[in-house]
């Protein structure tokens, strides 16, 4: 039998050769540095950014970049650190949107594409350990797949859990209309969190009689989380909070599972037929407990909180495609889905001084209905010359309920055409040029739909207030350009120019007022916005240029990213304080067959962005430094050692507001400390 060998390069093939301009991280590159986490993996991809765990394309998240799991939107409240790297088999990120997927991908999309079964019999261990602040991070995972005459399988086990403590030092100061500071406090806080995780991520697949097959893939995730903060204000000048000295516990446990059934016949060579069913369930259960003391550690309020959240969702979605002629292919499909969250919280307050006790019960439910009806159309205009062009109509259906709240309808729809170009130049066998328009939105998130307070225990201000969703929000829509020049050399060597530009309409932004003495925060559709930003993206061998020189892979990119929102007045009004501009450069040594090693440089830059025309933030800038090892021998043995977070910078976020009457501000300092991680590997 011929031996085909898979390498990384098809992920540059892959990249060169389709219309969409769409950039593959394959699996060897997903596992390299031994992270625990995807988002990691993906800061050091070109043009994207990671704020928190929210991971953002061309610097934007809130829901600009669209998430999907094997084609699909992921779940509302999804997170990416719910993923286990190793439950991934590639990770694709999608500069401009398609028809067939989503629309709500007015940034981009990164789709995850869990793995699959194989052709042979695999089996893979690993156990390993990470250190970092004091604390040890256990892993453990299998990987068992097999095909058994018709029947194949893959199933994919994980159990992790990571633990952290940081320290946190938050400066506050607030000053009169004549600029004289009026007051001034330090809080020194000290939290401790742990994340116990294990993952399921099972698949079965049939070939059926004739040329039908039928796959069933699941991802099931099982996480409880514990956190522990202890904080004491020193007042320097001005008056103290209500409570100096504070306490925070709190437990959740959560649970999220998707299942999936795929249907797929083909007619012969002129089309095929895919339908898929799915379903999934997100289940999170949160005890918080609050304990407010005086500077002389007298106790003053206990505040506990039980709080519960629930989305159901059940989708169906389906394609046909038919090929109409060498190098030409129409396809038509549907996708539809019905989401349903549930929301509760029951906080009870008692007080030491004898003052009654106060309770407050919410209940919300949100419904989110869906359907898109849409056609597409890929064809080989010339031999160097490919078009798509696609039209999806896509209508939303919502209403939000609860205790004390009437039910509020919103219902929109929206056609979003696309149009995607990929021209290889004349006479050229490397460089090709690439064009896209499309039309794209951003829904609300379910969360913003309702109006539940989330409040803040302690300090509430312009500078930390409460929030409270908004159920007549209404999506946004974007109508966007990207164009892109590509050239390829050598086995796996790309450069890359690229420029994009959106145009948003009914742009969220956030009013900040106070009522009764609180100041709220609430979401609210104003005015358009703009975007607009490039990105360069160099990776090669150094000896596709230089025959004898060391077995060294280079890569850089680079991505800078403008925004400004009409409806917020003065400087710095970026759109949903945007990551002005990302750096990565990164080195790939292959010393032996046996021995490989690399190390990988992340720089995110922030700064100030307005929220509206008395309030902003702040985000300091972000460098990472990253390193690993590996040693493999023959047999499917390998030890990979990694250090991560060399520099252990510490991060800076901050808050400001200023009005006829004063200013105020506060800023925070998160410390983070260097990790190590060792795993052995071995195939079985």
């Amino acid at each position: 039998m011929q031996k085909v060998e898979v390498s990384g390069a098809n992920g540059v093939q892959q990249r060169r050769d389709d219309t969409a301009s769409r950039l593959i991280v394959g699996r060897d590159e997903i596992v390299q540095y031994g992270d625990s986490n995807l988002a990691a993996v993906l800061a050091r991809q070109p043009g994207v950014s990671v704020v928190g765990s929210e991971v953002r394309l061309r610097g934007l998240g809130a829901g600009y970049t669209q998430i999907l799991i094997n084609g699909d939107p992921a779940p509302p409240g999804f997170s990416i650190d719910t993923l286990a790297p190793d439950t991934i088999e590639r990770i694709e990120i999608l500069r401009s949107a398609a028809a067939e997927y989503s629309m709500q991908a007015v940034a981009g999309s990164i789709n995850l594409i869990l793995r699959k079964g194989s052709s042979s019999a695999q089996r893979e261990v690993k156990f390993g350990a990470g250190r970092g602040d004091g604390r040890w991070s256990p892993l453990a995972s299998l990987r068992a797949a097999d095909k058994l005459g018709n029947f194949s399988y893959g199933v994919t086990a994980v159990l992790e859990r990571t633990a952290e403590d940081a320290e946190v030092q938050t400066r506050e100061r607030a000053s009169d209309s004549a600029g004289q500071t009026v007051m001034l406090r330090q809080t020194s806080v000290r939290n401790a969190s742990s994340v116990n995780k294990a993952s399921l991520a099972p698949r079965l697949h049939w070939d059926l009689t004739g040329s039908d097959t039928l796959t069933w893939q699941s991802l099931f995730n099982w996480y409880r989380t514990g956190f522990n903060g202890n904080a004491r204000e020193t007042v320097l000048l001005g008056n103290g909070t209500d409570y100096p000295v504070n306490r925070v516990t709190s437990a959740a446990s959560i649970f999220s599972g998707r299942s999936d059934l795929a249907w797929v016949s083909s007619f012969g060579a002129q089309g095929k037929l895919t339908a898929k069913l799915g379903f999934s369930h997100d289940q999170r259960d949160t005890d918080y407990d609050f304990l407010g003391h005086a500077a002389d550690d007298a106790p003053r309020l206990r505040r506990a909180v039980l709080s519960d959240a629930t989305d159901d969702s059940a989708t169906s979605s389906g394609k046909y495609l038919a090929r109409l002629g060498a190098g030409h292919a129409l396809s038509l499909g549907w996708d539809g889905g019905l989401l349903v969250r549930r929301e509760a919280r029951h906080q009870r307050d008692t007080f030491a001084d004898g003052a009654p006790p106060y309770a407050l019960d919410e209940d919300y439910i949100a419904r989110v209905r869906r359907l898109a009806l849409y056609a597409q159309d890929e064809w080989d205009l010339a031999a160097r010359l490919q078009m798509y062009a696609g039209l999806r109509w896509e209508g939303l259906r919502t209403s939000t309920s609860g205790r004390t709240l009437a039910e509020t309808p919103t219902r929109s729809g929206v056609w979003s055409p696309v149009m995607q170009m990929l021209w290889k130049l004349p006479e050229q066998e490397r460089d090709q040029v690439r064009l896209a328009l499309a039309r794209t939105y951003k829904a609300p998130a379910t969360r913003n739909l309702i109006p539940r307070r989330y409040t803040v225990n302690n300090g509430n201000g312009p500078n930390n207030p409460d929030f409270q969703g908004n159920p007549a929000l209404r999506p946004e829509l974007a109508w966007g350009l990207d164009a892109a020049w590509e050239s390829y050399f050598g086995k796996s060597g790309v450069a890359s120019l690229s420029a994009f530009a959106r145009r948003i309409s009914d742009v969220t932004v956030q009013r900040l007022f106070e009522q009764d003495g609180v100041w709220i925060t609430t979401p609210y559709n104003q005015g358009r916005a703009s975007v607009h930003g490039i990105e360069a993206d160099l990776k090669f061998p150094l000896r596709s240029l230089i025959a004898d020189a060391p077995a060294l892979d280079l890569r850089a990119n680079l991505a800078r990213s403008w925004s400004r929102v009409d409806a917020v007045t003065g400087s710095d009004n970026r759109l949903a304080s945007q990551v002005p501009a990302t750096f990565n450069l990164g080195v790939d040594y292959h010393a032996t067959a046996q021995w490989s090693g690399g190390a990988s440089y992340n720089l995110q830059t922030g700064g100030l962005a307005r929220q509206d025309r008395f309030s902003g933030s702040y985000v300091g800038v972000r460098r990472t430094l990253d390193t690993y090892a590996l040693w493999q021998q023959q047999g499917g043995f390998r030890l990979r050692l990694s250090l991560l977070n060399l520099l252990h910078q510490q991060r800076l976020q901050g808050q400001w507001y200023q009005d006829g009457q004063g200013a105020s501000d506060s800023m925070t300092s998160t410390a983070s400390g260097a990790v190590l991680r060792l795993l052995i590997e071995r195939s079985l």
